[in-house]
Formats: structure tokens, sequence, C-alpha cells
């Protein structure tokens, strides 16, 4: 039998539901555990996650240097001992710091988690912050700090965020050199004696967990002794509209932001703006990638989202394109944006992004690991376990008419912020 190459097979329908449901158990220290257990590979992961992030800091900087130091010694470990243990079982020990949160990680076979979690937690409870090694991260931070700011692409994001913000708010992606320099040791252990408490953490745990390993982590919690929460104090802000220009240094490139604080994902109106944005930027086949990439010419790439944080949402487009053509590529966003409020989209491209949107969908939850991630999001964002499946069932009953008036009503050109950094705008 002879295939038709000229014609494209047929797309599945999506059939698999999204949804999981882990076990949640309350701790005597007042940690919540949630436990989704499978034994298909004798793989576990455990994420402790707590209200560590910038939200929390009291000074610039504080929170970041403070998880980046975890692994750099314990009271009774050297940074050389933590990582010798972990390659010793195979392991992975991360530290990842985040706006709102900041996650210690342990990757491991679920025969060796006994042994790794009393390190796990000796990391967490017993940093030693040791003088030479903050030295030594505070100078790389400010090295890499210097090559960033000569880039227009993070000086546009910088831009970007204080201007949706203000300037000290702490989701605002900057931050000054003498501002890491000023950083005291003093400084860390107070902010991880408030921050890394366990009355407020959330523990996840995706894979062969077993009723020893559980044990092993209910060990290891008892007896913590309760931190001092830190309250963070209310952070406004009025932002900033209209079209604002920065100049550097690289005139061949210019880095163009595009955006507005938006709707939480619980708004009724969030699956219609969710497939808007996906067919003006979300993917290779999108609007602004077809416009300005493939026929204009003026980018390699060109995307927009909707980024969510604990305490406000973000639309947001972002390109780095030629220094000389600003002024043709705002236009000619501005003119997808105006023709998805003013123009019904086609049946064909409407059925394309959302069988896309379907696959992205699988995609983003096909292993243990993938599904645990969209569940853990989905607790810190105070959103249901189920959030997922019903976003996608959602989006299966909208119909062009519901983008177009969505986008008149999310996407007002008078409530957009338009950041350009870098190129030759005159």
């Amino acid at each position: 039998m002879l295939i038709n190459r000229t014609v494209a097979p047929a797309i599945a329908e999506l059939t698999s539901d999204l949804y999981i449901a882990p076990e949640v158990q309350t701790t005597p220290s007042g940690a919540r555990i949630h436990i989704f257990e499978n034994n298909i590979q004798p793989v576990v992961r455990v994420e402790f996650v707590f209200k560590a992030g910038k939200w929390f800091q009291s000074k610039p900087g504080v929170a970041s240097l403070t998880a980046k130091m975890l692994k750099e010694g314990t009271h009774y470990h050297t940074a050389k001992e933590i990582a010798d243990m972990a390659d010793y079982y195979g392991a992975s020990l991360e530290v990842n710091h985040g706006f709102d949160r900041s996650t210690v990680t342990l990757y491991c076979l679920s025969k060796f988690l006994p042994f790794l979690l009393p390190l796990t937690f000796e990391i967490i409870l017993q940093p030693s912050f040791p003088e030479n090694e903050f030295a030594l991260m505070k100078q790389r931070i400010i090295q890499t700090l210097s090559v960033d700011k000569q880039k227009n692409s993070y000086l546009a994001t910088e831009a970007f965020t204080v201007a949706i913000y203000g300037q000290d708010h702490p989701y605002v992606s900057s931050i000054s050199e003498e501002e890491i320099t000023a950083l005291t040791v003093q400084d860390l252990v107070d902010f991880h004696r408030a921050a890394y408490a366990f009355s407020n953490a959330e523990i996840f745990i995706t894979g062969d967990i077993n009723k020893a390993g559980l044990e092993a982590i209910s060990s290891n919690l008892k007896g913590i002794a309760d931190a001092e929460n830190i309250n963070p104090t209310s952070k406004t802000n009025s932002p900033q509209t209209g079209l604002l220009l920065n100049k550097t240094a690289n005139q061949m490139q210019a880095s163009i932001r595009v955006g507005k604080s938006t709707i939480r994902p619980t708004h009724s109106d969030y699956p219609a703006l969710y497939l808007a944005n996906h067919i003006l930027g979300g993917y290779f086949g999108s609007r602004l990638m077809k416009n300005i990439r493939e026929d204009k010419g003026f980018t390699y790439g060109i995307y927009s989202s909707l980024s969510h944080k604990e305490h406000d949402s973000l639309f947001f487009i972002g390109t780095d394109i030629k220094g000389d053509k600003i002024k043709e590529t705002l236009e000619e966003v501005a003119k997808e944006i105006n023709l998805l409020k003013q123009e019904e989209v086609s049946e064909d491209e409407f059925l394309t992004a959302k069988k896309h949107l379907n696959g992205k969908f699988l995609n983003d939850h096909a292993t243990l690991f993938d599904k645990m991630d969209k569940y853990r999001s989905n607790v810190l964002l105070g959103l249901t376990p189920d959030f997922y499946s019903q976003l996608l069932q959602s989006i299966q009953i909208l119909t062009p008419k519901d983008i177009t008036e969505v986008a008149k009503k999310h996407l007002q050109d008078d409530t957009l912020l338009k950041i350009v950094t870098g190129g030759s705008p005159e």
C-alpha cells in the first residue's frame, strides 16, 4: 500500500486524564507531605519547598544567596564531602530559589533514601555558611551580573519588571553589585532561621516510596523546633504603560518586551485568554512567529506567554530583533493583537491551535515527575489538583468568538507596557 505523503496523518483526539491525586499527610512539625507513589522504576524524588523566595527577603539578594550557600558546607560536612556522598550513592542534591519559594530536591534510588535523608535534612537545617565560600560565591555572582548587564535581553527584562512592579518589588529581576557586596553571613543566618521553617513547608514525594522511606522522612521531622515565620510587607505599585526606550552600546540588536499584569488562572476568562495567547505567540506556528520571523525575518524567535507567580500573573511578549527594525516590529506586534480583537480566528487555525495544546498538555504530563511538577504548581498557586484537566476541558468547548471577546477585554493597547532596549530607535 502506497502512502500519500501530501496528506498529513489524522490527529488523534485527546482522551488521557491529566489529573493526579497524591496522598496528603500533615506532620506534627506542620509540614504537609504529598505522596505520589509509583514503583515502575526504583527511583524516588523528594522536594522540600519553603517560603524562602524573594517575596520574603528583607534585603536584596539574601534569599538567592542563602539558597546557593546551603550546599557549601554544614556544621558537620564540607561542600566536597556533601558532593562526594551524593556521588557515592548515585544521587542528585539540588537547591533552587525563586520569587516565592526555595526548594531542596533529592533524587536517588529508593533503596538509598534512608541513607541520604539525614544529609538532606542537615543541609536544610544546619548550614554553616562558611566565610571563604561566601566570599567566593559573591564574587562569582558579581562576575555573572557584570556579563548580564551587557546584554540587551537582560536589561529589557529588568526594565520591564521595574516598570510593572516598581524598583523595590521582589518580582523585579534586578540587583546591583553594591547590594551583593553589602550582604553578610549574618544576613544569611537570620534569613535562614526565619524562612526555612518546616511549620509551613510542603514536601512532595514522587516515585518508588515505601513504608520504610516514609518512616525515615517522619523520623527526621521529629523534634524539629519551629522557626519564627516571616511576615512579608504589602507590596503594591501602579504599573507603567506606553513605550519606554532604553539606549545601550549594542545598536546592532534590540530586545523588546510587551505586556501587563493580567488575570489569575482562577478567573472565568482564563481558558479563553490561554488559548488566545497560544494563537498569538504560544508556539512555533503562532501568528507572531509566522509574521515577524518567517515573513519579515526580523528575529530568530518571538513568543508570548502567561506567567504566574503566587501574587501576580503576567501576559508577556518577548523577542530579540535586528537593531534597525524596532518601529516595524512594534507595529507588527500591535497589528497581530488588533487582528485578534477585530477578526474571528478561522476554523482551521482555531482547530490547529487547540490540537497543538492537546499535545502540549500531554507532553507536559508525560512522566511521573512531570505530573507531580504540575500538581506542585497547582498547590503553590492555590489551584485545585485537577486544574489542568479542567482547563483542557474548558478549552475544548471554546469558540472563535470567545477568543475575539477575551482579546478585546484583556489586551487593550492602552494597558500594555512596551520596553525597547538597545538598537537604533531613530
